[in-house]
């Protein structure tokens, strides 16, 4: 199979992943807020990254615009940040550090395999598995934090504009 066709393959089954959006477990605000909170975050990771050519992504959708690769960029790994916050959400904090592994090591396999056997993505410069395993596991933490401080904030700044007589009743 030519490395054209397995792209279009991994894109079809990462839209389809954008269910995972909507599930009912949680509010759905969230998982859109942290599938742009992980968009940024590893953009921002990605473009030093790949300007310094230690990742590059010979096969890619629209290479004369984008240096990455989209799919992985936009679609994989925001969706699987959702999927890790979906499956920590009512996890206490010491889990969520260990079960980022369920979530990282997978990804970091399957990109191995592709960095072996396809032309969709190099590594160059020393960069290995090792550095795309600690990337992506930093990052799932990241947005686990920052998600985690948005859901405080929004509970003390919708305890603070309640009402007196709600706070009454609330006590």
């Amino acid at each position: 199979m030519n490395d054209k066709k397995v792209l279009h393959i991994i894109t079809a089954i990462s839209m389809a992943g954008w269910s995972l959006l909507f599930r009912k477990k949680g509010d759905t605000k969230d998982w859109f807020l942290i599938y742009f909170i992980k968009s940024l975050i590893s953009t921002l990771i990605d473009i030093p990254v790949v300007k310094r050519k230690y990742v590059r992504y010979p096969i890619r959708y629209f290479p004369k615009v984008f240096q990455s690769n989209i799919v992985f960029l936009y679609i994989i790994f925001p969706l699987l940040c959702v999927s890790y916050n979906q499956f920590t959400y009512k996890m206490k904090p010491l889990k969520t550090l260990f079960s980022v592994l369920l979530f990282s090591i997978p990804m970091t396999l399957i990109e191995g395999v592709l960095e072996k056997k396809t032309r969709l993505v190099k590594y160059n410069k020393g960069w290995n598995a090792l550095f795309t395993f600690l990337t992506l596991t930093g990052t799932f933490w990241i947005v686990r934090l920052c998600i985690g401080v948005i859901r405080l904030l929004d509970q003390k700044l919708n305890s603070n504009s309640a009402t007196p007589g709600e706070k009454e009743q609330g006590a």
